[in-house]
């Protein structure tokens, strides 16, 4: 008997689960024939067993496995790899692109590594162990080392005969790399350039010479501003010496900005990189518990703050209600703030005038906020307990506790990325703890006076 249907199956991923689970890989083989590769990975990380996405892959013509192997989440990848075979897995590396079969390789151990790399051809073992001597997050780690180069004397028939050689290699290129004897960049072609010249001109002629390079150890949130900036499709890569050695597209770019948006998400929310699916409860706790931890320490020193002014909490007993309105609106502004410079500073937009002008604005809308909720404040205070200190307490605390939000939440992201560290880490705690201090101390304080 089948298993359910789970509500985010499509009608195809209930009816392949059932071929498979009864074993019809004929029928299954016919329901699959039409989908798009996309489609296949969909329907592949919907099996919520290893065994079944094993028996689906091993159904698929190694081209069409190639394809959707690009497409799958990490962790259907990672679990798929361990399964396959190394006939099968080394029959879908020589399938994809370099910079997709490093990162294949990248789910393996050492030796699985060196053994499916010896059963590859000598150009792909060649190409694919350079990408995997760069740090994954670098251009030299996302780049792919299929390009099309040309030297400055090359022409056009000599370039679309070349092409036509490579035509598996070159399947989605968009330009022609011009380049000296020694690889180094020179201009670049695109393609449709080639259909507007006689077959006897020289790239020279016509080439481009302004282009947008990037290095090979520039990181890839760097890479995916500069496709941004430049409406980009591709990219091409250079080393130290200024030579052609790989090239991104656009495709990449849009996993990059997935990746780090979900990256700068989970630390926001101070649980690390830990992933969405798959993890256990022990990498959870792992990648929480120190941030946890920490926080129930700065808990403490406000505890300890708040101890301080134990008599004026029992000579104003509402302070106690007060105090937490005061520290709540405070880290909610802080946060706010703090959500703006990171954004920012990822955006690359925190710099010069830029973030002068951006610092300039949290400063007055912290203070026209902090004005607003302050009268606010008072008033209700006033209305609902008919004492006028403890709502000019309520008032002035919010007011100032608004100022020393937006102050936080500026300048904790920019210390951070001064001291060469990712601010999306340990603002959000900071902050946190920074504004509840602050909210208890001013508003007991204040009131400690007023009585």
């Amino acid at each position: 008997m089948s298993a359910p249907a789970t509500e985010t199956e499509t009608p195809d991923h209930a009816e392949l689960r059932a071929l498979l689970e009864a074993g019809d890989e004929a029928a299954a083989r016919a329901a699959i024939a039409d989908l798009h590769p996309a489609d296949l990975a969909d329907v592949l990380d919907a099996l919520d067993q290893p065994e079944r996405q094993l028996q689906l892959f091993r159904l698929l013509e190694p081209e069409t496995a190639s394809e959707v192997v690009r497409e799958i989440s990490e962790h259907s990848k990672a679990s798929l790899v361990e399964l396959l075979s190394d006939a099968r897995l080394s029959a879908v590396l020589e399938r994809l692109d370099t910079d997709d079969a490093a990162d294949l390789l990248g789910h393996l151990d050492e030796d699985r590594k060196d053994r499916l790399l010896r059963r590859t051809s000598p150009e792909a073992r060649r190409n694919v162990a350079g990408l995997l001597t760069y740090a994954e997050d670098t251009a030299g780690g996302i780049m792919k080392t299929e390009v099309a180069t040309a030297t400055t004397l090359s022409t056009v028939r000599e370039v679309i005969e070349s092409i036509r050689r490579h035509a598996d290699d070159y399947h989605d290129i968009q330009e022609i790399y011009v380049t000296d004897e020694q690889r180094r960049l020179k201009g670049v072609v695109p393609l449709r350039e080639l259909l507007l010249f006689d077959d006897e001109t020289p790239l020279e002629r016509f080439m481009q010479t302004e282009t947008v390079p990037v290095d090979v150890d520039m990181d890839q949130e760097e890479v995916a501003r500069v496709f941004g900036k430049y409406d980009l499709l591709s990219v091409p890569v250079l080393d130290s010496l200024g030579r052609v050695v790989g090239r991104i597209t656009v495709d990449d770019i849009v996993d990059v900005i997935a990746e780090e948006a979900t990256e700068d998400i989970l630390k926001l929310a101070g649980v690390g990189d830990e992933s969405f699916v798959g993890a256990s409860p022990f990498d959870a706790v792992r990648s929480r518990l120190p941030w946890l931890v920490f926080n129930f320490a700065t808990a403490g020193l406000s505890a300890l703050i708040i101890a301080q002014f134990e008599e004026t909490i029992r000579q104003v007993a509402v302070a106690a209600a007060l105090m937490t309105v005061i520290s709540a609106m405070a880290g909610n502004a802080g946060t706010q703030t703090m959500t703006v410079l990171v954004r920012a500073i990822a955006l690359g937009e925190a710099r010069g005038p830029q973030a002068r002008r951006l610092l300039a604005r949290e400063a007055l809308t912290s203070l026209i906020n902090g004005a607003l909720l302050g009268l606010s404040g008072a008033l209700i205070v006033y209305l609902w307990r008919g004492d006028a200190r403890v709502a000019a307490v309520m008032g002035f605390a919010l007011l100032i506790n608004l100022q020393v939000s937006a102050a936080v939440g500026t300048m904790v992201p920019l210390v951070l990325r001064s001291f060469s560290l990712d601010p999306a880490v340990a603002s959000s705690v900071l902050v946190t703890a920074a504004t509840d201090w602050a909210g208890f101390f001013v508003f007991l304080a204040l009131l400690s006076v007023m009585l």
